[in-house]
């Protein structure tokens, strides 16, 4: 549970700059609803939220950069999403209690789309699953892996729901040896929100972006309308990520013939490798005629938002290469699909895997 308590607790280490900025508009807010806030608090006050600590984690998050961007605005981040990020994080700034649990409701969310299986739904009201259906099917013919991957939808909805949340307390909650137990703690969390304007509504609580060694792939509902209010197609942004996601299932795949000693000895160095060649394959699908056949025109401009995105710390381990490496390698994995428009061939994952090894040092 490290990586999302970090996340957490990133947020909270910015509030001194922001409340310096915001504080008469914050404590006019906060009077408006303290009295209710106390209440809750003080029937909540010995409810025991806590998570168990040996669950799963995950190397790379869309959302750790959503979050870490918004409390700590860097020279890569364009100006559109932060205005975006800032009509979402100001509120929850101001919001005493989703202050309290925003880092409990970040968790919440992570290991529900992690663990649920039940049948899935994209967008807020479902209106991107047929379209992600698609998307679903295309890959798993491009990449040839019928029936491999799991993708999963993450909802701020799940966050308000009494059954989903018991069940997740069921399996995850350190001291629930109950049903019973586990409904205790739903009602709580459903009476926070009803006290509270942010939870679980607010679209950072879904902004999860991921891909795990067990085939999952999980897209937040958050994370793509963020995105896609900065102007960009929102068919697009859901394309993006889950190719770029689907990516790295090709990845984790090929790991012991790919990267048998690691993709390079220097961390930050093999992630930049690997996330550069994700941005490749992503691309290459996205544009191929065979694939998503959007014109680079379009994916550029997606990919210009993407990449600008909360990764300016370059000797971190985490660092996914800079904004104009990936937008190379997004360029190159283009290319390669152009070069094959009149014949339409799809290269084998080998194959793009070898080509992108060949033309990295163009990218370096």
């Amino acid at each position: 549970m490290k990586r999302n308590k970090l996340r957490g607790l990133s947020l909270l280490a910015a509030l001194a700059f922001v409340f310096s900025c915001e504080s008469e508009k914050i404590e006019e807010e906060n009077s408006s609803y303290e009295t209710l806030n106390y209440s809750v608090n003080n029937n909540t006050v010995n409810t025991d939220f806590s998570l168990k600590e040996e669950l799963p984690d995950v190397n790379e998050n869309l959302g750790d950069l959503i979050t870490n961007d918004a409390v700590s605005p860097s020279e890569c981040a364009p100006t559109a999403f932060a205005e975006v990020q800032n009509d979402y994080i100001l509120p929850i700034v101001q919001d005493q209690l989703a202050l309290t649990y925003y880092s409990l409701y970040l968790d919440l969310n992570f290991y529900y789309s992690y663990f649920d299986r039940s049948e899935q739904y994209f967008g807020e009201d479902g209106s991107y699953t047929n379209f992600m259906s698609k998307r679903k099917r295309e890959l798993e013919r491009f990449w040839d892996m019928e029936d491999e991957i799991i993708l999963n939808g993450q909802h701020t909805a799940t966050l308000n729901d009494r059954e989903k949340v018991a069940d997740l307390y069921e399996i995850v909650g350190a001291n629930v040896e109950t049903r019973e137990d586990a409904y205790a703690i739903a009602d709580q969390i459903l009476a926070i929100n009803a006290a509270s304007p942010n939870l679980p509504e607010n679209p950072f609580f879904a902004t999860d972006g991921f891909a795990v060694t067990n085939n999952l792939i999980v897209i937040g509902d958050g994370i793509v309308q963020m995105l896609s209010e900065t102007g960009i197609d929102s068919k697009i942004v859901w394309t993006g990520i889950l190719s770029h996601e689907w990516a790295h299932q090709i990845q984790f795949d090929n790991t012991s013939s790919w990267y048998p000693n690691g993709a390079a000895d220097d961390p930050a160095e093999a992630t930049r490798y690997t996330e550069l060649e994700a941005d490749f394959l992503a691309s290459y699908y996205m544009t191929h005629k065979r694939g998503a056949t959007y014109n680079w025109k379009r994916v550029e401009q997606f990919f210009e938002l993407f990449f600008a995105i909360g990764d300016c710390s370059f000797s971190s381990s985490g660092h996914h290469g800079t904004p104009l490496q990936r937008m190379e390698a997004s360029r190159l994995g283009y290319e390669l699909a152009a070069s094959a428009q009149k014949k339409g061939k799809i290269l084998s994952q080998q194959e793009a895997h070898d080509y992108f090894v060949e033309n990295i040092d163009e990218i370096l």
